[in-house]
């Protein structure tokens, strides 16, 4: 049960907040044009909440994958039933209707709720990790045509 217990003391609010900070602070962050001094500012601010976002990505990770494993083995588990559709019938009720540890104030919980939650943090924290690569690339791109007009002048 350790996994589940990991998962179900995960900070919801929490979770629900760290994605609208990085949807926020990703919105606002805007390549400049060309100019070294903002570059170079930009480039501090990309890099510091790309350092804190691919850390949370990969937390993020983990709980998906673990999620999605523990439905996976508790839809293969050998359930009693006449015919197939009837023991995958009764792993997808076990999913929806899974036992919880004791120090939980609920005897069970949705393993399916649970993979849409922690599903969408790891695709909101993917899309900030992908847009800060993107935005550092196009720095990139805006700091090597600064080089080149500085050539031509």
């Amino acid at each position: 049960m350790y996994v589940l217990e990991r998962l179900l003391s995960e900070d919801f609010n929490q979770w629900d907040e760290l994605v609208a900070y990085y949807e926020q602070k990703n919105r606002s962050l805007k390549v400049p044009a060309v100019d070294k001094t903002q570059l170079h500012h930009f480039n501090v601010q990309v890099e510091e909440e790309y350092s804190k976002a691919v850390y949370d990505y990969g937390r993020a990770r983990r709980n998906k994958d673990a999620i999605q494993r523990l439905i996976e083995n508790t839809l293969k588990d050998l359930y009693k039933g006449a015919n197939e559709p009837a023991r995958k019938a009764a792993g997808i009720q076990m999913a929806k209707n899974f036992p919880t540890p004791e120090n939980y104030p609920y005897p069970t919980v949705n393993l399916f709720d649970l993979e849409d939650r922690f599903t969408g943090y790891y695709y909101a924290l993917q899309a900030t990790v992908q847009s800060l690569q993107a935005k550092a690339d196009a720095k990139i791109t805006n700091n090597s045509l600064l080089n080149v007009e500085q050539k031509v002048i």
